[in-house]
C-alpha cells in the first residue's frame, strides 16, 4: 500500500526560528515538509511577535487557509506544540504531532524575569536545560541550538516564555480535539517532562504517546532520526 504523502507544516518553540528543523527535514523526504517562523522572530520573517498562544494560532489557521494546503499534519515542538493544538480546527489539518509538550507549561519567575533582562542568559539556560546531558554529542546540539536561537529576535525569547507562561486551556483544547494525535516525549525532558506528555495523551481520545530514548527536550536536534521514525510511522498507520 502506498503511503498517503502528508503536508507537514512544523512550529517552533519559544525564542526559536524554522532553522531548528533543518536536522530533521531530510529524514521526512516522503512528505512535504514546510517550517514556519513566527512573525517577529527574525528579520525575514517580519512583522511584530503575537502576545500569546491564541494569537500565534490564529496566525497559523490564516497561513494554512490562505497557502490553500489540504491534508496538514501540524507538528509543533514545546511552545509550538501549545500552538498546534490551539490551532488544531483548522480545516486544512487531518493530523497534529506534539512534541516536547505539556497541558500546560508554567515557566519559573525568575527565567522570565531573565528573559526580560538578559535574553542571552536565559537564552543559555534554556541550552543547557534542554539537551540530555548523557547524549554522545550533546556539545554540538548545544551548538545547533545556540546558532538557531542567538540568531532570533533576542526579544523573543521573552515574548514566547510570557506566552507559554499564560496559557491555561491546554486541558479543555485536548480533550475536544477528534483529529489524530501523536505526543512524543523525551525520556529526559527537563523541561516538559515524559509524564506531562503521557497526561497530555490521556487527555485526547485516540491518541498515542511514544517515547524517545536517551533524549531531553530538543528531539529534533538530538535524535532526528528516530524523531522522524515516530512522525512517518504515525502518519502511515493513522492518518
Amino acid at each position: 500500500m502506498t503511503q498517503k504523502r502528508m503536508n507537514i507544516v512544523a512550529i517552533h518553540g519559544a525564542g526559536m526560528t524554522a532553522g531548528i528543523w533543518g536536522g530533521l527535514v531530510p529524514h521526512l523526504l516522503d512528505h512535504s515538509f514546510r517550517a514556519l517562523t513566527l512573525p517577529g522572530h527574525d528579520a525575514k520573517s517580519g512583522g511584530s511577535l503575537l502576545p500569546d498562544i491564541a494569537a500565534m494560532a490564529v496566525w497559523v489557521r490564516e497561513k494554512l487557509e490562505n497557502d490553500g494546503q489540504k491534508d496538514v499534519f501540524l507538528l509543533g515542538h514545546s511552545m509550538g506544540a501549545l500552538v498546534a493544538l490551539a490551532a488544531a480546527d483548522a480545516p486544512s489539518v487531518a493530523g497534529i504531532g506534539l512534541m516536547g509538550a505539556a497541558l500546560a507549561m508554567p515557566v519559573n519567575p525568575d527565567l522570565l524575569k531573565t528573559a526580560r533582562d538578559d535574553p542571552n542568559e536565559a537564552i543559555g539556560l534554556i541550552i543547557k536545560w534542554g539537551v540530555y546531558a548523557g547524549h554522545p554529542q550533546a556539545g554540538a546540539v548545544r551548538t545547533v541550538l545556540g546558532s538557531v536561537m542567538h540568531g532570533a529576535d533576542p526579544s523573543a525569547v521573552a515574548n514566547d516564555l510570557a506566552a507559554c507562561n499564560g496559557f491555561t486551556d491546554g486541558e479543555k483544547m485536548a480533550r475536544a480535539l477528534k483529529k489524530p494525535v501523536l505526543v512524543l516525549s523525551g525520556e529526559h525532558d527537563k523541561m516538559a517532562k515524559a509524564t506531562d506528555g503521557e497526561k497530555m495523551a490521556k487527555a485526547v481520545a485516540g491518541s498515542e504517546f511514544r517515547l524517545l530514548k536517551d533524549c531531553g527536550h530538543m528531539m529534533m536536534v538530538e535524535r532526528p532520526i528516530d524523531t522522524a521514525r515516530e512522525i512517518k510511522d504515525f502518519i502511515s498507520s493513522r492518518i
